[in-house]
């Protein structure tokens, strides 16, 4: 079944925000084939999925903070929830920053990590806010993606 197709989108603007975020995989793609096939004479002088994936990370993050300023629905919020929100949205970047900062290969697996505890605050902060039935499973499908180009990279690094 199509997956475009099985949710009905209304707007052109729901394709492309799919769209965009499948072709967002494709340096984390570029990356780790630079790093199976290149081993020893690396074609981008740093490790792309690492160094994306942190910027990614951060964008995600970031996200929170638009939505708690532009939602319609911040009203039925809780405060709590909302101070929450508004502190989870600078995390991812701050962890990204970290990352970024070591050498060290293991970095690249803190960073899947990082990835997954994302993707388990979005399943809880989700359900305060009206967010379209497609969205979760885009993030769903992108973070498997991800962690696991990351896992592979990880693995591909270690033996250099």
């Amino acid at each position: 079944m199509n997956f475009l197709n099985y949710f009905n989108f209304k707007n052109r603007n729901h394709k492309l925000i799919i769209l965009l975020s499948i072709l967002g995989l494709l340096p984390f793609i570029f990356g780790l084939m630079d790093l199976f096939l290149n081993k020893d004479n690396l074609f981008f002088v740093i490790n792309l999925p690492k160094y994306y994936g942190s910027i990614i990370l951060t964008f995600l993050g970031a996200v929170y903070w638009g939505i708690i300023l532009n939602d319609s629905n911040k009203n039925l919020i809780t405060e709590k929830v909302k101070t929450f929100i508004i502190c989870w949205s600078i995390i991812p970047a701050l962890c990204s920053g970290l990352i970024l900062i070591f050498n060290h290969n293991i970095t690249i697996i803190i960073l899947a990590l990082c990835f997954i505890i994302v993707q388990f605050v979005d399943e809880f902060i989700l359900k305060f806010f009206k967010f379209p039935n497609w969205y979760l499973f885009l993030r769903r499908s992108l973070t498997i993606s991800v962690t696991s180009i990351l896992i592979f990279s990880f693995f591909l690094v270690r033996k250099i």
